[in-house]
Order: structure tokens, then sequence, then C-alpha cells
């Protein structure tokens, strides 16, 4: 009896040890893929060793992110890369960021990209301000803040902060107001446009005045009966009136008009009869902001995308004025670069009867602090 019961108690402790043993197994086994994990984490966080970004412990995703947080990088730019991406390669491609090499650059157009992230001690900060549209962010890393002290004076540090001895990160933003990097134009040759938008005279009393030559805007819709006479009171007054501005300083003069359906002739015949053409042809341009193609055959292109195809369409020596809607005008203020290509905008409140009168005068208010010449455009306009 007494053996059964050592016996008894020696399979006991054996059990118990087996189940130690096999708690501990399991412990060890899951700190093993702890630290597996954790050293590819580490891999997939540091900077690739073939080229690209010498960041020390700043690494590119934290940029990103920093831009991204603070606004600077939004869905839809048209961001870049410049450099060897080496490893981040498919880091960049999944956040719709271009890769070009120092190289490549060279074949971007000018004014074409609203941020562009480089290597401030390899890539020549010329090459990025002629690709770098106006209001465009250009960040990076560097081992020396003396890239910051060479900025050119339309350019402004967003940030830039050290958190490696070796190495910090920045962010400069382009103003436009000024192209201190570019050939100086001589008394000789006109100057392209000199003060093509309102945003020309950034902080200046010259936009303070040229905005306050606007005619007065309608803070409610005019009664039908009572709107001819409101609004030939109201005549609008021109960009090119307020500014002095010569249209023959431009590649090309185009007027566009967008609506909801088919364009009316009525807002081009207005416009041909009233606007300070000079002696200088507009090419005319109807956006139907109903279409589902982007062109047709007859010579109209259609506005799905209507800040898309003015991205891709118009060029900065342009001088464009638009014809839209509420919709119309709600899709381009979306993209920045589109807005940036429009002088004088004429913003269809009629359009928009379905919908508050405060939307219209809201999107008033804010094509105006773009530096947009805005008038308020009624049917009866064009009688």
């Amino acid at each position: 009896m007494a053996m059964m019961k050592k016996s008894a108690a020696r399979e006991g402790r054996r059990g118990a040890s087996n189940g130690r043993n096999r708690l501990l197994l399991r412990r060890l086994s899951l700190l093993a893929v702890m630290i597996l994990s954790l050293a590819s984490l580490m891999r997939a966080l540091s900077p690739p060793a073939s080229g690209g970004v010498d960041g020390g412990e700043l690494y590119l995703p934290v940029l990103l992110a920093e831009l991204s947080d603070r606004g600077y990088l939004r869905h839809g730019s048209r961001a870049m890369f410049v450099g060897d991406a080496g490893s981040w390669a498919s880091f960049l491609e999944r956040r719709a960021v271009a890769a070009v090499s120092s190289g490549e650059l060279r074949y971007v157009a000018d004014e074409s990209v609203d941020a562009v992230i480089f290597d401030g001690d390899s890539v020549d900060f010329l090459a990025v301000n002629r690709v770098l549209d106006a209001g465009g962010v250009a960040a990076g890393f560097a081992t020396s803040e003396s890239i910051l002290q060479r900025l050119p004076d339309d350019y402004k540090t967003l940030f830039a902060h050290r958190s490696s001895e070796a190495t910090i990160a920045f962010a400069v933003e382009k103003s436009g107001a000024a192209a201190v990097m570019t050939t100086t134009t001589t008394a000789s040759s006109p100057a392209v446009g000199p003060h093509r938008r309102l945003l020309a005279f950034p902080g200046s009393n010259d936009k303070k005045d040229a905005l306050a030559g606007l005619e007065a805007v309608l803070l409610e819709p005019p009664q039908r009966h009572h709107r001819r006479r409101i609004i030939r009171r109201l005549r609008p007054r021109f960009l090119p009136e307020l500014t002095g501005d010569s249209l023959g300083n431009y590649r090309r003069r185009t007027f566009i008009d967008v609506a909801l359906h088919t364009p009316s002739p009525g807002a081009v015949a207005w416009f041909m009869k009233h606007y300070p053409k000079g002696n200088h042809e507009f090419e005319i341009v109807r956006l139907d902001a109903a279409a589902a193609a982007t062109a047709s055959s007859g010579g109209e292109a259609a506005a799905e995308g209507i800040g898309e195809w003015l991205e891709r369409n118009v060029r900065k020596e342009d001088y464009v004025v638009v014809k839209a809607g509420v919709e119309a005008v709600e899709e381009i203020l979306r993209k920045r670069a589109a807005v940036r290509r429009i002088d004088e905008l004429f913003l269809d409140c009629d359009a928009a009867a379905r919908r508050p009168y405060w939307e219209c005068l809201a999107l008033y208010g804010r094509l105006r602090d773009h530096g947009v010449a805005v008038h308020q455009w009624w049917e009866l306009t064009n009688a």
C-alpha cells in the first residue's frame, strides 16, 4: 500500500514537472515570436541601406506623416519624391507619391507639383523650385540648416527640427509672390501677366484696392420683377479694368462656360459683347458639368472632373475667365491647383436655386480669399 502511494506521488510530481515544462516552452516560444516580430518591425521602419534618404532617426514615413498631420500633404495632391528611392519605392507608390531621380526631374513640367520630398544635401533646390507650384511645399532632410538660410524671398519655413545630431527634417512653402531664383525680366521685354491674379498682391494695399474695386455682392437674391434694374446698376467691374493689365501679355486667353447640362449660347454671347477684350481673341470652351465623358468631337469638353480638366489643360501663362455654378465651383475649390488657374469667375447663383443662398455667398467669399476676381451671375445678366 505504501509503495502504491509513493508511486502515485512520483507520478504526480512528474506530471506537475511536465506541465511546468510545457508552460515554460510556450512562454519561450511566445518570446521568440515577439523578438522576431520586433526585429521585422525595426527593419521595416529603418531607412534603406542602399541609397535613398539618410535620415538617421528621421525616417521617411515620419516626415510624410507630419506633412499630412499638418495639412501640407493632402489626398489628391501631386506629390513627388526626388532622389534614389531605393527600397522606399513601394512605400511611396502606396501613398501616391511619384519617385523620380534627379536626372528625370528635368522632364517634369514647370510648376506642376504640389509637394516635393527630397534630400536637401544632394538635390539642387533650383530644380525643386522650378517644378513646385505656388502654394506648394518642399520638404526633406539635410545635415545643415544652411539650405533654410538660402531660401528665395518667396519661400517661408513651415518647420525645421532636429531629432539626431546629424540630420534635420524641414518643410518650406512657396508663396509665388516673387521669382528670385529665375532670370530677371528686363525693361525691354514685357512681363507675362504682372497682375495676372489678385494673389499677385499678397498682403499689399494693391490687393485690397483691387478687391474693393469689385462691385457689391447681393446679400439676398433679387426678386425677379426687380432683377433687371438691380443687375444693370451692379455692372461687373472686370479684372483688366481693376489692374490695368494688358491681355496681350498672356500666351492664350480663354473663356470657359460651365453649365449643369448643355451650355447656353447666351453666356458666350454676353461675354463677347461686354468683356473688355481689346483687340485680343478669346478661345471659347464649353464644359458640360453633367457629362460623363471627358471630351467630344464638337469642340466641347466635358466637365466631370472640372478641376482635373483645368489642371491638365490650362497653364499659368494663360488668362482664364470662367462662368460656373455652385457645384462646379465647389469641385474646383477642392483642387488647389485648379483654382489657381482662374483669373476671373462669374458665379451662377441661379443654378443653386434648390440650395440655401448663403452657400453661394460662402463660395463667393472663398473665391475672393483665393485671389479670384469673382462676380455674381444671374440669368438676366446677358439680357
